[in-house]
């Protein structure tokens, strides 16, 4: 917005300042206080009430918290000098005051005072006000005829820049109804307005409001966009805030604490500068701890805030934070009857307010508390109050309100319906993880039924159905990994962050071997990984094949002689469901922990092994360690299974800590071929090949091409491995038909050019997992890391990947076995197997184990068949090529 500003009439300034407001709120201030100063030298009131006004409104959305005494001062100085329109003006302006501070009779009072006083004109700019203040308070069941009586006066007066505000707080109001479409079509055309305006900052805090509603739509993707379309130095601290507050909402639905955390973090601090105590903040500051797990102070932190609310007269955020108090009762398991009451009470407030969509939320949380006071009339009662969940709604209300059913059924004994109940309300999830693009989104949305996930599992452990018991151990797990792949956003932007990110992490290896420092280096790296990390998530889903997940008999026969081992852990507890010849049987293992605990040492034992440096009686110290572990794992695993499986080849499904097995090392398991795979579900979908699945001769690759590029077996050595031209060397005299990118010549842009379509594929080089950020985990070529984003750039990625790496079998696992890592993102894309090591690998011995390998696979054996072939090869010494692990379907 162009504002001219001629000479040092002080009304002419103060106008011009107000002007200025929503396109520079900063600029608009100083302009203000100029106005203030010309005023009082010129003896002019109307303009020091107009300046005093303007100053009020920029310092607003500054969140300076001077602004209300300021909009007081321009009160008292129009009554006092009886300018009546100003004062009334002025009124407006500090009855949004009151309300964003909680005083909504207050707000209403001095608003009414305004209106009485003011023409036509300007009462219908003064629904843009009234709007505000019910929005602010909550009050949804308030009328909107006079919202379209006075958008007919703006109009008719040609008041675009007051129509536009206008129609977004109708539009946010809109939202908070829950009638999203027409809030879309409002803010849609307010933010055209504000644009056509020039009125920048009302643009942008406009665009927030569309985030916010997509958000509310359940569109996740939709408002991470928006939100990362804004800048935040673009907008006033107060919009700052508020985008920051959305941030920490949006992440926190999709289970990103740390990330949600932060944002609320950041929206705090600026309250704090403003000296605003925001009521959305404080309730959302108690629903991420009810996410981190932290129910005590949850519930302490909603009781001190229920009581803030009550003496400021906010009665309705007050019953929010009643409902907040009991949810956090229930996860401590410290529900009281008295606890019913003040949650009924919350859902009558919220109710009567028009807040529905809280009410319900409320009653549902009744109903749960009922149940674990034993009182399942009151439960049944408070569900019926609210059963359009179980039809529509938000969606982890529904989720609950499914939750909440089966619970009852579960009360009159009827498992059956308990069991439909929940997979209903799973299914419900599996509708939304489908609109989701992004792995990490995909991933972490199954923390949203793994209440529904767990307690179908108790039940169906409880009973004696084994094929039950089977499809609820899998009903949860790796759900992300079974969508078909979506790839990341094809943005000029997205390439350009993740060519700087490989450049400055190369710089990053170059400074560390040079002793430089990176400090500098290290933060521009974490800013581009965030950037990429959000754009990533713009993506879109879209609809998932409507299969049936594999029952008993589909796995049987995919199994032939195979035997699957399902490990399951609940409550603490470590169970398999183990498969063969069609028949399910159970096995309770004990604890997890000492099984954990062991593994760790394993691992511990590996790395330490890998590393040079040690001397040869500190070796065979940490040898017998590693074998120690191992043969106690297999005590602990295997051998109360034996009879079961006998020596037949696996198919293993882990859980947990377990992801990160080296399943070869345990020694009742030396030479067996094993297959690990996410869930039998994902295990069974990628046994169809993509293309013809023939026994290829010695010397060729292992699959019949669809095209003439597809036998071609891509080979890539990356850089500061002593041997690895010389393990591809031994790996390329097998093959007729490889291309080899090896030094200067293997950098991403060629790898990835080269396995597109690719049937095998070799990668030679460094590995990085990457326990923070897991998607960023890479392989280390001649230009810099590619890591698991940009490798799923890859529309046809190879049939079979062998990383000769360190760790990259490695997965970071997340609520309902959901794995992130750079192998899992092999297997999300469809790749049907990848080789790679769950440790770090001795470069030394890689090229023998490879070789072995390779010649097994141009034989003809599966991948899994070859791979236990080459590790039983291994001398006594080759204890960290046992990490090695066949992934996928073997």
């Amino acid at each position: 917005m162009t504002v001219a500003v001629g000479g040092d009439d002080a009304l002419e300034l103060a106008r011009a300042a107000f002007d200025l407001v929503e396109a520079d709120a900063s600029a608009a201030a100083l302009l203000a206080e100029r106005a203030v100063r010309a005023a009082r030298r010129q003896r002019h009131p109307e303009a020091e009430v107009a300046a005093l006004h303007a100053l009020s409104f920029a310092q607003h959305e500054l969140g300076d918290p001077r602004a209300i005494r300021t909009i007081r001062r321009a009160v008292r100085s129009g009554e006092r000098n009886g300018l009546t329109q100003r004062t009334a003006l002025a009124r407006r302006r500090l009855a949004m005051d009151l309300a964003s501070r909680g005083a909504i009779t207050a707000a209403l009072r001095e608003l009414q005072l305004a209106y009485s006083a003011l023409d036509p004109h300007e009462q219908a700019r003064s629904e843009v006000f009234r709007i505000g203040i019910l929005w602010y308070a909550g009050m949804n069941t308030e009328p909107l005829a006079g919202t379209d009586r006075a958008l007919a006066v703006l109009r008719r007066r040609g008041d675009a820049f007051w129509e536009a505000q206008l129609l977004r707080n109708r539009g946010g109001f809109l939202s908070e109804r829950g009638q999203t479409v027409a809030a879309e079509r409002d803010l849609m055309r307010a933010r055209e307005l504000f644009a056509d305006l020039g009125a920048t900052a009302a643009a942008f805090a406009t665009e927030t409001e569309l985030a916010r509603n997509a958000l509310i739509q359940g569109d996740l993707p939709g408002c991470l966009k928006r939100l990362d379309a804004i800048d935040a130095r673009d907008v006033s601290p107060r919009i700052a805030a508020e985008l920051s507050l959305l941030r920490a909402q949006a992440t926190a639905s999709a289970r990103l604490r740390s990330e949600s955390l932060q944002s609320l973090g950041e929206a705090q601090a600026m309250w704090k500068l403003s000296g605003r105590d925001d009521h959305g903040g404080r309730l959302e500051t108690i629903r991420l701890m009810l996410l981190a797990g932290d129910a005590t102070g949850a519930r302490t932190l909603a009781l001190q805030t229920q009581r803030s609310f009550a003496s400021q007269g906010r009665h309705l955020y007050g019953a929010r934070a009643v409902v907040l108090a009991l949810a956090a009762a229930i996860a401590a398991g410290a529900v009281r009857p008295s606890g019913l009451r003040s949650g009924r009470r919350a859902a009558a407030i919220l109710a009567g307010a028009g807040w529905h969509g809280e009410a319900r939320r409320a009653q549902l949380m009744v109903a749960r508390a009922a149940i674990q006071l034993g009182s399942p009339e009151v439960a049944r009662r408070e569900l019926a109050g609210c059963s359009v969940l179980l039809r529509r709604g938000p969606l982890a209300d529904r989720i609950e309100a499914w939750h909440v059913e089966a619970l009852l059924r579960l009360r009159r004994g009827d498992r059956a319906g308990a069991q439909r109940a929940l997979r209903t309300g799973l299914g419900l999830l599996d509708g939304y993880r489908e609109t989701l693009g992004a792995s990490d989104l995909r991933a972490t949305a199954s923390e949203i039924g793994a209440e529904l996930a767990e307690l179908g599992l108790r039940t169906a452990l409880a009973g004696a159905d084994m094929d039950a018991m089977l499809a609820w151990a899998d009903r949860l797990r790796g759900s992300a990994l079974r969508l078909p792949p979506v790839t990341p956003p094809d943005s000029s932007e997205l390439r350009d962050r993740a060519a700087e990110l490989r450049r400055v992490s190369a710089e990053i290896w170059r400074a560390e071997r040079s002793r430089r420092t990176t400090r500098t280096l290290l933060a521009r790296q974490v800013a581009l990984e965030g950037s990429i990390r959000q754009l990533s998530r713009h993506a879109a889903g879209g609809p998932a094949p409507g299969s049936a997940p594999p029952g008993r008999r589909e796995l049987s026969r995919a199994l032939g002689g195979a035997a699957l081992i399902e490990l399951v852990e609940l409550d603490g507890t470590l169970t398999a469901l183990t498969l063969t010849d069609a028949r399910v049987t159970r096995e309770d293992l004990g604890s997890v922990q000492p099984v954990t605990e062991e593994l760790e040492w394993l691992r511990f034992a590996l790395v330490r092994l890998a590393r040079r440096g040690h001397g040869a009686a500190q070796r065979a110290t940490m040898r017998q360690g590693a074998e120690a572990s191992a043969e106690r794992l297999g005590e602990l695993l295997v051998e109360p299974l034996a009879e079961r499986v006998a020596r037949r080849p696996l198919v293993i499904v882990p859980t947990g800590a377990l992801h990160g097995m080296p399943w070869a090392m345990l020694p009742q398991l030396r030479g067996r071929p094993i297959v690990v795979a996410p869930s039998a579900a994902t295990w069974s979908a990628l046994q169809a090949p993509r293309w013809s699945a023939l026994k290829a001769p010695r010397g060729s690759a292992l699959k019949t091409p669809r095209a003439p590029r597809e036998s071609e077996v891509v080979l890539v050595a990356g850089p500061r491995l002593r041997h690895a031209k010389a393990e591809l060397a031994a790996v390329a005299g097998l093959y007729s038909n490889t291309v080899t990118l090896a030094g200067k010549d293997a950098t991403v842009a060629a790898v990835m050019e080269a396995l597109a379509g690719a049937t095998v594929a070799h990668l030679a080089c460094h590995g990085h997992f990457r326990t923070d950020s897991p998607l960023f985990s890479s392989l280390e070529l001649a230009d810099g890391p590619l890591n698991a984003y940009e490798l799923q750039r890859l529309r046809r990625p190879p049939e079979l990947i062998v990383l000769s790496a360190c760790d990259l079998a490695t997965s970071d696992t997340r609520p309902g076995d959901e794995l992130l890592g750079f192998a899992a993102a092999l297997v999300g894309m469809g790749t049907r197997t990848i080789i790679a090591s769950v440790v770090p690998v001795p470069d030394s011995g890689a090229k023998r184990l490879m070789t072995s390998l390779h010649n097994h696979l141009t034989a003809g054996d599966s991948p899994s068949v070859a791979l236990a072939k080459a590790q039983e090869g291994l001398s006594p010494r080759g204890y960290g090529l046992s990490g090695f692990v066949c992934l996928g379907t073997g």
